[in-house]
């Protein structure tokens, strides 16, 4: 399970890298992340702290959240 959540963070910082070149959240999911292994479904929408969050479920029963204002993405 360890080696998973490397890989999941890993993960992570790939999507940030991408987004900090300036690509968009839909550029990464269709390039990167919708086939991929790790992802095991499609993103959902809910809201934190008045933030809109995307969270992409992972086959280690984590999520990988997409922070639009932070330009980020966490592994949760």
């Amino acid at each position: 399970m360890e080696m998973s959540k490397e890989r999941a963070g890993d993960l992570a910082r790939q999507c940030t890298a991408l987004l900090r070149k300036g690509n968009a959240f839909s550029t990464v999911w269709s390039t990167l992340l919708r086939e991929h292994a790790l992802v095991e479904g499609i993103p959902w929408e809910r809201t934190e702290h008045n933030r809109s969050l995307l969270d992409i479920p992972l086959i280690t029963g984590e999520q990988l959240v997409f922070d639009a204002e932070a330009k980020e993405f966490r592994v949760q």
